[in-house]
């Protein structure tokens, strides 16, 4: 399943590099990292994480995934933004399952209790005479409260506020601090709390220019303070 998803994505951005170059901006990347650390938890072990972007105008489609070496966990997303201003709108899908799942797998399955999709809204703002941003992430559906009988209730809205402050040492070179929350009760306090810091994370990404391409080098240490649980990851690419 790995090699058909490289090759598949390898076989689109070949596609979609074939578009007029003055109409669309196109990119591309693929990293290695040693943990997949998202929003104060560890979801993989080492994994590679292809990534394609399309961009017309003020708008971009993004498709990126992430997929373990080991073969126990895969996750396929893709993000539709607007930016306008200092201020950027997504819609985003994620679809994530672990090899340990016994239900049949089915990609195009939306229905409650069944799904692997989660879709969620966000709105970013980043100034840009200020080293600082701030984000707010809501699922919008894919995820609901658990009720007493084990039923699934009403969509949780679960949603993730994370600031940042950073400090560029160079355009190409990037240290950032993260502090990130958890609002309503969702799945980062197994629908438990209303409110939790979960995510404390210090990362720098420094990025080796060369005349057609990049290589990304990254390092992060991500505490939870919730759940008292951290975790070191350290990343390299190449971008085109």
């Amino acid at each position: 399943m790995k090699r058909k998803l490289i090759c598949a994505i390898f076989i689109a951005f070949c596609s979609i590099t074939s578009l007029e170059a003055h109409k669309f901006n196109v990119s591309g990347s693929i990293e290695a990292h040693a943990a997949y650390l998202w929003r104060g938890s560890k979801e993989c072990g080492t994994h590679v994480v292809p990534c394609l972007s399309l961009g017309y105008g003020n708008l971009t489609l993004q498709s990126y995934g992430f997929i373990s070496f080991d073969g126990t966990y895969k996750e396929i997303d893709w993000d539709l933004s607007y930016s306008v201003g200092e201020f950027s709108f997504h819609l985003a899908d994620y679809y994530a399952r672990l090899s340990s799942y016994t239900t049949p797998e089915n990609y195009f399955s939306f229905r409650k209790g069944e799904t692997n999709h989660i879709q969620e809204a966000i709105i970013c703002y980043e100034p840009q005479k200020l080293p600082f941003a701030i984000r707010w992430f809501t699922f919008v559906h894919g995820d609901w409260l658990p009720q007493p009988d084990g039923t699934l209730g009403r969509a949780s809205f679960s949603s993730y506020l994370e600031p940042e402050i950073y400090h560029m040492f160079t355009p190409n070179s990037r240290l950032s601090l993260f502090c990130g929350a958890s609002i309503f009760k969702g799945g980062y306090t197994s629908y438990t709390r209303d409110f939790a810091v979960i995510n404390l994370e210090l990362r720098y990404r420094h990025h080796l220019a060369f005349d057609h391409f990049k290589i990304p080098l990254q390092i992060s240490y991500m505490i939870n303070p919730y759940r008292k649980t951290s975790w070191l990851s350290a990343g390299v690419g190449i971008e085109f």
